[in-house]
């Protein structure tokens, strides 16, 4: 028996929402039916949340609703589409230096991971600029403290599809929600206590503020 505390909510996010590497069953079904947008699992062999193919698959299977995403980090344009081939996924998250014209190639939705602390604004602006024709989305984060320029970032949200993950906590996401309005925020998933058992309430207070933030 999976013992999961869900506490429902209205679901009426003022954004879309992401949850990424996902590595458990109760993360993926909560995440399904708290409405969630998209669902990532990564298969980058370097991240502690990696996660094997087959082992994503069977979670998968028991998912309706969602968007299912694909989330690489150095492997070949062979290996992400024979991954996202064999799950039949909705979309790929790429964060390496595959070229516009080989994300082409997958034909699946794309979305660009981008570390922000490794660009300055101009460098970071040519960055989406190159992949804006073929990225359906670009995920944003930052890999250490990162000081937000408020209007630039504003002007790449009514510009692209940003997915935020920049500075992002409980504490702040209803205001990163009414500063910048992005396409969609990201949450990491997180592992379970034990098989099955998990607690969701800081997933739940998170979600409140979003739903909330009106």
């Amino acid at each position: 028996m999976i013992l999961i505390r869900y506490i429902f909510l209205s679901m009426n996010y003022k954004c879309k929402v992401k949850i990424s590497e996902v590595t458990n069953l109760s993360d993926a079904r909560y995440a399904a039916a708290m409405g969630f947008n998209y669902i990532g699992f990564c298969f980058d062999n370097e991240k502690s949340n990696y996660i094997a193919p087959i082992k994503a698959k069977e979670m998968i299977d028991w998912l309706s609703g969602s968007n299912i995403v694909a989330e690489f980090g150095n492997q070949s344009i062979d290996e992400i589409k024979d991954i996202s081939e064999l799950l039949q996924v909705n979309a790929i998250e790429v964060e390496n230096r595959i070229l516009p014209d080989e994300l082409k190639q997958l034909s699946k939705a794309a979305i660009k991971k981008i570390d922000v602390c490794s660009f300055s604004d101009e460098e970071l602006l040519k960055e989406l600029e190159a992949y804006q024709s073929v990225c359906d989305a670009f995920h944003l984060y930052n890999s250490k403290s990162y000081n937000e320029n408020e209007n630039f970032l504003k002007e790449l949200c009514i510009k692209n599809n940003i997915i935020w993950n920049i500075n992002c906590s409980p504490d702040t996401i209803k205001i990163i929600i009414e500063k910048y309005n992005p396409f969609a925020v990201n949450i990491v998933g997180e592992d379970e206590e034990e098989v099955g058992l998990k607690d969701f309430e800081v997933l739940n207070n998170l979600l409140e503020e979003i739903t909330n933030s009106n």
